[in-house]
């Protein structure tokens, strides 16, 4: 049973209590009836609770009605006394109408109050979830700079929760003076700077680039009492454009080692030819040694000339479907050996395998090379980590090492024609290796830290 019909069932057997007591109450005396009648303002004032102006003016009609012949009954004549008695009953409606008119009027009112409730909550909700969506990080501050709302994407990137709402805003950004003396700006002078690069810590404690743009947060009255900060993360976008600069820089320096190399070539050719018939008919030995000098030096320049001849043009030709998983394998075959000589223990791990369109040659050549500077990067002994997967429309292959690692300042560099960190090398290692990867559409990454060792991230569309 639910608590309306509870509400009248109570409601109707105290009507029929006080009414019984009214009817088979026999007393030569009125005092008690006075009572009895008393009672009656308990259900009506009950009912104008329960059910409002409803129940406020049928209850004491209905009263009215089943109490009135008691009256008749009672005094057996209409007179005075009656007559108060009728007046009473009119009171009963009079009490019952005024009583449910207030609770009616609370109850509108209550309505009211629950309906702007839901239409706030409704409001902020709705808006939570407008910047809940937004991709980019959109943070709210007081005067003090303090953190007062961020969005999802803001709190997934920061760590900044409801817990810690009032994190300061120096935590997050890397060149907070400078982003200090904007935000000052902008609060003081109402100015909207155009949007400006800097740089943020994540919850993990990584360095990302953003875009940043500060509008001034303002209440009701215009005043301002905070500003609001919009991140756009361009980490990847940077990434990309560093890829391109990268492409373009190589790709000059590739036409220009071609032709370099072509010129050099003929002459070295007639050189070493000189030098082969002069030392076949030399017979002094001391000459016929510095005769093999010049022969072996002009090897060597050769083998450089071939080397920048392939960075120049890779000349990817033989492409068809192969697996990667074969392709990584059938690199451990050949490179094994040589790692045990270093001490150097290589581990590969794949969950998946894929078949797209390569040159497997050229690029088991690219990943020989990355394989052998991680060994040499490793004179005492270590680790090389292979891992393969598949990510999306992307094949990832992962070389990590535990070698001496290249300074930050550096990487930028290692893909460069001639730069190298090792004693010995052309530095045309990796360069090489990027110009494959790059004509097989894909495209390379390297982090490293000193000490710790070095990461080479490579990525191959599939097609």
């Amino acid at each position: 049973m639910d608590q309306r019909k509870k509400d009248l069932l109570f409601i109707g057997i105290s009507i029929t209590i006080i009414t019984f007591l009214h009817y088979f109450t026999i007393s030569t005396k009125w005092d008690i009836h006075e009572f009895y009648r008393r009672l009656y303002y308990i259900p009506i004032i009950l009912s104008a609770f329960k059910f409002r102006l409803k129940g406020g003016i049928i209850t004491p009609m209905i009263i009215g009605i089943i109490y009135a012949p008691h009256l008749f009954i009672y005094f057996g004549k209409i007179d005075i006394a009656i007559l108060n008695q009728f007046l009473e009953i009119i009171m009963f409606i009079i009490v019952g109408v005024i009583t449910g008119f207030l609770v009616e009027s609370d109850f509108n009112k209550k309505k009211l109050l629950e309906l702007q409730i839901k239409r706030v909550t409704n409001l902020e909700n709705y808006t939570r979830n407008i910047l809940d969506s937004i991709t980019n990080v959109v943070i709210a501050t007081d005067n003090d700079f303090n953190i007062q709302s961020i969005n999802q994407e803001g709190s997934k990137l920061f760590g900044v929760s409801v817990n810690n709402i009032n994190k300061k805003l120096s935590s997050i950004f890397i060149e907070y003076q400078r982003i200090e003396e904007l935000i000052t700006n902008v609060m003081e002078n109402k100015t909207y700077p155009e949007s400006i690069e800097t740089s943020c810590r994540t919850s993990n404690d990584k360095v990302i680039d953003v875009k940043l743009l500060i509008y001034p947060l303002r209440n009701i009255v215009n005043k301002t009492e905070g500003i609001v900060i919009v991140l756009e993360d361009i980490t990847e976008l940077r990434k990309l454009e560093n890829q391109v600069r990268r492409a373009e820089k190589l790709s000059a320096v590739g036409e220009l080692a071609s032709g370099v190399a072509h010129e050099i070539r003929n002459p070295m050719g007639i050189i070493k030819t000189i030098s082969q018939t002069i030392h076949k008919e030399m017979k002094d030995q001391e000459m016929k040694e510095g005769i093999e000098i010049i022969i072996h030096e002009i090897d060597r320049a050769n083998k450089v000339i071939k080397e920048l001849l392939d960075f120049a043009k890779p000349s990817i030709q033989q492409v068809k479907l192969y697996s990667i998983d074969k392709l990584i394998k059938e690199i451990l075959l050949i490179t094994t050996k040589f790692a045990q000589q270093y001490h150097v223990d290589i581990k590969y791990t794949s969950i998946e395998d894929v078949k797209i369109l390569l040159d497997s040659e050229k690029l088991k050549q690219g990943f020989i090379n990355i394989v052998f500077n991680a060994i040499q990067a490793m004179p005492d002994g270590g680790h090389v980590n292979i891992n393969f997967r598949v990510k999306e429309k992307w094949a990832e292959i992962i070389f990590k090492d535990n070698g001496t690692g290249i300074p930050q300042d550096k990487l930028e560099k290692v893909f460069e024609p001639f730069y190298t960190t090792k004693k010995q090398g052309t530095g045309l290692g990796l360069a090489i290796t990027h110009r494959i990867i790059e004509e097989h559409k894909g495209y390379m990454e390297i982090e490293s830290q000193l000490g710790k060792g070095t990461k080479i991230i490579i990525n191959l569309p599939i097609r």
